[in-house]
């Protein structure tokens, strides 16, 4: 069983590479043959190829990311709300998330989830 403070280090990881924009950190984050479904009831993104192409697109403009409250562990896996903000053609948008993240033994997200709907998408 991976440790809980690793696994709440590597969301903390997660919200730091999000903010630098940095591809190759946010990559190094997930096993090989993870999936992102995001958001929950999309079509899963399976693979390394995969998840780096969906957060190229996601970090093609800055991103503000904070933490919005506790790390939540339980066995293997994990739940954070988190708000993501941007301006994207002059107008600021912010989304306000629950991701959970499973993980393997080394601590890579294996499974990432982000539960959120148009009620948590707030034009300003």
């Amino acid at each position: 069983m991976p440790d809980p403070a690793a696994m709440t280090a590597a969301v903390h990881a997660y919200v730091a590479a999000l903010n630098a924009g940095d591809l190759d950190a946010i990559v190094a984050l997930y096993a090989d043959d993870a999936s992102v479904e995001d958001p929950v009831g999309s079509t899963p993104l399976v693979g390394t190829e995969a998840i780096r192409a969906f957060y190229a697109r996601s970090t093609a403009m800055p991103l503000q990311v904070t933490l919005d409250g506790e790390v939540r562990v339980a066995g293997n896996e994990c739940a954070f709300p988190f708000s993501v903000s941007f301006v994207h053609e002059g107008r600021r948008t912010t989304i306000r998330p629950i991701d959970t993240f499973r993980f393997d033994e080394a601590v890579r997200i294996v499974q990432m989830r982000a539960f959120f709907g148009p009620g948590n998408i707030y034009p300003e």
